[in-house]
């Protein structure tokens, strides 16, 4: 949006229909990254932004893939659900806080920072719910 004299004009918004995501790349200084695309007629296009859109990015994307699942099959509760091929708990140098990070077969990494608790929690309820489903607990 711009203004000339009393009156605003606003930019029309740039689309790119992408097609396909082809590729990545960081800034050699860290300081942004691109997206690379084909668009609708196969010519290549980019989005550059700064470093610090990542973390929003990270967050948002999940949001979308389940958005997006449940839309176009009609279930809220699609979800993508991948395979842990390792995991990892780590200390932090936060006090009470363990990091722990799960990977899948193919590479990709996650890690969240998890009071001691709270991972004790999740061990007894994964616990709980394995026996539930496979029937060892308890037999």
């Amino acid at each position: 949006m711009y203004l000339i004299g009393n009156i605003v004009a606003v930019r029309p918004m740039t689309v790119i229909r992408g097609r396909q995501l082809t590729r990545f790349d960081v800034a050699p200084d860290g300081e942004s990254f691109s997206l690379h695309v084909t668009d609708e007629e196969a010519s290549p296009a980019a989005l550059v932004l700064p470093s610090e859109c990542l973390p929003a990015l990270m967050m948002t994307l999940p949001e979308i893939v389940r958005r997006s699942l449940q839309h176009r099959f009609g279930d809220r509760s699609m979800r993508v659900v991948y395979p842990v091929g390792s995991w990892e708990v780590e200390g932090s140098p936060r006090p009470g806080t363990l990091v722990v990070t799960l990977r899948t077969p193919d590479g990709f990494a996650v890690s969240f920072g998890l009071p001691a608790l709270e991972l004790l929690r999740l061990c007894a309820r994964g616990t709980a719910l394995s026996g539930e489903v496979s029937g060892i607990l308890g037999s």
